[in-house]
C-alpha cells in the first residue's frame, strides 16, 4: 500500500496543475514513503533476533544513506538543468521499482494476523508501547541523535555561506557526515552481536558529543575553514551509525508483538525531532549566529549521552 501511494502520487505530480495540488500530492508521497520505511524495519525485526536485527538494520541504514548523499550533490544539478519536474520523474521511476519489488519479492512476515481493524486494539497497542520504559529510552536517544542530524540540514548552510562556500559545494562538505554514518553502520554490522547494542549506543552518543564539542572549540579559536566543520562531522556520522540502528533494534525488540506500532512511532519521532530542533534553532537566531546552533546541539548530544549511560547501566 505504501509503495502504491508513493508511486501514484509521484505520477500525478508530473501533471500537477498548480502548487496547491502538488503540495497535497507531496503529503500523499510522504504517507507512502513513511509506510515503506516503517515496514522495512518491521520485516527485519520480525525475521531476526535483537542482535541479528541490529546487524541487518545497520546494513539497511548504510544503504539508505547513499541516496541522501547523492541527492545533496545532484539535486541542485537536476533542478537547474531539468527543473523541479525532473525530481518528480525520478520519484516516479523509483516508486515503480519499490512497488514491483514489494509485490513480487517480499513475503508476509507477520505471524499474528488480525481478522479485522479494531480501533480499541490500536489504542491498546500504542499504550502498551509507550508504557514500555525500554522502548521509550531507546526511542528518545534515537530521536535526539536523528534530530541533531536532520536539523543540521537547516542551520549548517548558513554557516557554510558565511565562510564562503557556494550552495553547490555545500553538498560535498556536508556529505562527510553521511560518509561517517555509512562506515559507522558497516562497522556496527560486524561488531553489534559481539559488543552488545547498549554499549555501542553509549559509544555512538559519546562520539556525537565530542564531534560537536570539537566544532565549537575550533570555532571559538578562529578555525573557520569548512574542513574544520566537515572532519568532526565524520565522527558525528560514525557515532550515529552506532546509535540509530541499535536503538531501533533494541526499542522495537522490547515491544514484542507490537513491533509494527513501535517502528512507526520511532520513525515518526525521528522526523518530528528533526523538524522541532531545526525550527527552534532558527527561531533562536541560529541562522545569524553559529554559536547558538553549536550550544543547542551540544546540549542535545549531552542529554542523549546521559540517557545512553542510564540505559547501559540498566542492562547490567
Amino acid at each position: 500500500m505504501g509503495g502504491f501511494l508513493f508511486t501514484f502520487a509521484s505520477v500525478l505530480s508530473v501533471f500537477s496543475p498548480d502548487i496547491y495540488f502538488l503540495l497535497f500530492l507531496r503529503v500523499i508521497q510522504g504517507l507512502g514513503a513513511a509506510a515503506c520505511m516503517s515496514m522495512a524495519r518491521v520485516i527485519i525485526t520480525d525475521s531476526f533476533k535483537k542482535s541479528e536485527a541490529a546487524e541487518k538494520l545497520s546494513l539497511l541504514t548504510a544503504i539508505m544513506v547513499i541516496f541522501p548523499l547523492i541527492s545533496l550533490i545532484l539535486g541542485g544539478f537536476i533542478a537547474e538543468t531539468i527543473g523541479w519536474i525532473g525530481t518528480m520523474y525520478i520519484f516516479t521511476m523509483f516508486g515503480f521499482i519499490i512497488f514491483g519489488s514489494v509485490l513480487f519479492k517480499i513475503s508476509e512476515t507477520k505471524t499474528h494476523r488480525l481478522d479485522s481493524l479494531d480501533i480499541r486494539k490500536i489504542f491498546e497497542s500504542y499504550l502498551s508501547v509507550l508504557s514500555n520504559s525500554k522502548f521509550v529510552l531507546f526511542t528518545l536517544i534515537c530521536s535526539i541523535q536523528s534530530g541533531v542530524f536532520f536539523s543540521s540540514f537547516g542551520f549548517m548552510p548558513y554557516e557554510f555561506a558565511r565562510i564562503g562556500v557556494a550552495p553547490f559545494e555545500f553538498g560535498f562538505w556536508f556529505s562527510f557526515a553521511g560518509i561517517g554514518y555509512f562506515f559507522g553502520n558497516i562497522v556496527n554490522r560486524k561488531i553489534a552481536a559481539f559488543w552488545g547494542i547498549e554499549k555501542l549506543v553509549n559509544i555512538g552518543c559519546f562520539f556525537s558529543l565530542i564531534s560537536y564539542s570539537a566544532i565549537l572549540v575550533m570555532n571559538l579559536n578562529g578555525f573557520l575553514s569548512p574542513l574544520y566543520i566537515s572532519i568532526p562531522l565524520i565522527v558525528f556520522g560514525l557515532g550515529n551509525g552506532f546509535t540509530v540502528a541499535n536503538c531501533i533494534a533494541g526499542g522495537v525488540s522490547a515491544t514484542g508483538r507490537h513491533s509494527g506500532t513501535a517502528t512507526g512511532i520511532t520513525g515518526a519521532m525521528q522526523m518530528l525531532s528533526g523538524g522541532i530542533f531545526g525550527t527552534l534553532i532558527i527561531n533562536l537566531g541560529g541562522d545569524q549566529n553559529f554559536y547558538i546552533c553549536l550550544i543547542f546541539v551540544n546540549v542535545l548530544c549531552a542529554i542523549a549521552f546521559l540517557l545512553a549511560v542510564i540505559n547501559y547501566k540498566n542492562t547490567k
